[in-house]
């Protein structure tokens, strides 16, 4: 029996890992005419890291779709090369067969809600923030000393003197804003660039106002610029926005039940695309049609009762119970059938 379920789980794993890394390939290529072409001339250790945290940020559903595939790809390998008939022939009951799925489901459970809570908003916040910060980094670094250089069509910079991310004397020149800044000495720090001891020149009525400051911090207005969304949020800023902004309050609920409630088809979904593969007597390009079918039909579910908790119109109880009667209905009718 050890010997079966190991072959069950291994065989499970390898479809799994085989159809990761098909869909990281597709995403990534998909994505990657969607980077700024700065990004191409970055090195390749940046450029590689930009597609690490890109694929990362769509692992979600890869997760889904590879762990449902590979189950269903398994039951079909077993039911087409007569496997399950010696099996059943041995005395082995439907329930001992399902056992080793059973447990790979439970760790993909947990698998999954790590990465629905943790790492997807993580990876989508520091894809926006890396992209944005290569970006402006390589603008920064194409500005040559003692030249005038365009960072955008209205952003103008001169610099006297620059070595790295510091320069000395700078002269910067809004033409939409009508605003002239001048300092004595600047750096690239966090994304930003820091300006010491200067003026800040803006029209008013009468003319012109000057302001002097210390230390002004000046966003690059750069032809690209990554912000990342609500969605993606960290969980302690999700669950403070749900006991103090009664505005975003649904918003915030929406998006903590769509990661919490990600985890629930993954309870059925190694045991149904199982079964699938080893009751349903198709083709192999039916069996998968149908399972992905079945995947996309819960797609549009979550999408839609996403945007209705997102409006306050359902309680996201209600949600992850429509979400364990798709799935487990589902379950039980393949069990049953002969």
């Amino acid at each position: 029996m050890k010997i079966l379920y190991r072959y069950i789980g291994k065989s499970i794993l390898k479809y799994f890992f085989i159809l990761i890394g098909f869909f990281s390939v597709v995403i990534v290529s998909s994505q990657i005419l969607h980077l700024p072409s700065i990004l191409y001339h970055a090195g390749i250790i940046k450029f590689l890291q930009v597609l690490f945290f890109v694929n990362l940020s769509f692992f979600k559903y890869q997760l889904f779709f590879g762990f449902f595939l590979s189950a269903v790809l398994v039951g079909y390998s077993l039911r087409e090369n007569r496997e399950i008939y010696a099996i059943y022939s041995a005395g082995i009951s439907k329930n001992q067969l399902i056992v080793p799925v059973a447990a790979i489901s439970l760790i993909f459970v947990i698998i999954a809600l790590v990465i629905s809570l943790f790492i997807v908003p993580y990876a989508n916040r520091e894809r926006a923030q890396f992209i944005t910060l290569n970006v402006k980094k390589h603008i920064l670094d194409s500005i040559i000393q003692q030249n005038f250089m365009k960072l955008s069509d209205d952003i103008t910079i001169y610099v006297s003197k620059k070595t790295g991310n510091k320069m000395k004397d700078i002269f910067i020149y809004n033409r939409e804003k009508e605003i002239t800044i001048t300092a004595k000495q600047a750096e690239f720090i966090n994304n930003r660039l820091v300006l010491k001891n200067g003026y800040i020149q803006f029209p008013s009525k009468e003319g012109f106002n000057i302001l002097r400051f210390e230390r002004y911090r000046f966003i690059l207005d750069v032809k690209y610029i990554k912000k990342y969304e609500f969605e993606d949020l960290d969980n302690k800023t999700l669950l403070k926005i749900l006991k103090s902004d009664s505005k975003l309050k649904n918003h915030a609920l929406a998006v903590l039940a769509d990661r919490v409630f990600f985890s629930i088809p993954f309870v059925f979904s190694g045991i149904l695309g199982f079964l699938i593969g080893t009751q349903l007597n198709k083709s192999r390009d039916s069996v998968i049609t149908f399972a992905i079918l079945i995947s996309i039909f819960y797609l549009v579910i979550n999408m839609y009762f996403i945007k209705l908790i997102q409006k306050g119109s359902i309680n996201p109880v209600i949600y992850g119970l429509i979400l364990t009667l798709y799935f487990g209905l589902l379950m039980i009718y393949f069990y049953k059938k002969r």
